[in-house]
């Protein structure tokens, strides 16, 4: 198991957006002020270690669905040699079973006592096939950091929720996380996650009055995504995370496009909804 991250540990990009997530949700909240909204978000975007994140949002009461986004999973790795090996040797008792057959030889007089058994290895039965069955079904993970797997994704939620509206979507690899108001209580906002399908997360929460919700229907980053890994000085790198939210202070709708490559360099830019960059805070290193 690799060591846990300690106060020490180096920062990287997306754990300043992270942090910056939650000193938004404290804003919204009235948690901070500006000023101290603003302060603390300066502080963030420039924090080195993990502790001087932690030190920023220490005193926040945080969201539960801001917790699950950046909670390991609940599987410890040490679990997971001892399962395959559970796996391994059900696997070896299958094969003998399955591959040998025990014969007991008989004696002169056709009895069984003293006969020697013998293993006689035996030819793998083949599944019967079904006529006419279809082959399996693959299905492959929708990549929502990509031009084609947002315009998809797009069109499922239309198709799921009749417009494209949201207060704030957060886009990974392979799933995407989302609030939008409820129709009949837009007093309440309900947490979704896309991953193959539409669910609810948790219980409906307070919304702020003031919400203003984003049209995603004028999302479009396709160009930007292509070109941010060198904008960003990480030409080798690729698109970590998309979030798309109404700018904190002045509610313009904004998009944050986060880069790294493998070797952990990282850097990010602000743009608009059609893709136009405000702002590239790009890695600083050879």
């Amino acid at each position: 198991m690799p060591p846990q991250p300690n106060a020490t540990t180096r920062a990287r990009d997306i754990d300043r957006a992270q942090t910056c997530g939650l000193l938004d949700a404290g804003y919204s909240e009235g948690q901070l002020d500006p000023t101290e909204y603003q302060t603390r978000t300066s502080a963030a975007m420039k924090a080195k270690t993990l502790g001087e994140l932690r030190g920023l949002v220490a005193d926040l009461q945080i969201p539960d669905h801001l917790l699950e986004a950046i909670r390991p999973p609940a599987q410890s790795a040490g679990h997971r040699p001892a399962l395959r090996r559970l796996a391994a040797v059900a696997a070896a008792a299958l094969v003998v079973v399955g591959g040998i057959v025990y014969v007991t030889t008989r004696g002169d007089d056709g009895g069984s006592e003293g006969g020697d058994v013998v293993a006689v290895p035996q030819a793998p039965v083949p599944l019967p096939i079904t006529s006419g069955e279809p082959a399996a079904i693959t299905v492959t993970p929708l990549d929502t950091l990509t031009a084609d797997g947002i315009a998809e994704f797009l069109r499922q939620f239309e198709v799921k929720f009749g417009d494209r509206s949201v207060d704030e979507l957060n886009l990974y690899r392979h799933f995407a996380d989302f609030a939008r108001g409820l129709p009949d209580q837009p007093h309440l906002a309900q947490k979704w996650r896309y991953q193959g399908g539409f669910k609810p997360s948790g219980s409906p929460s307070n919304r702020a009055s003031d919400t203003t919700p984003l049209d995603l229907a004028d999302l479009d980053v396709g160009e930007l995504l292509g070109r941010a890994p060198a904008l960003l000085n990480v030409p080798a790198g690729s698109v970590d995370h998309i979030v798309v939210r109404p700018e904190p202070i002045t509610a313009v709708p904004q998009v944050l496009v986060y880069v790294e490559d493998s070797a952990k360099r990282s850097g990010h830019l602000y743009a608009t909804l059609g893709g136009e960059v405000t702002e590239a805070v790009p890695f600083e290193g050879a």
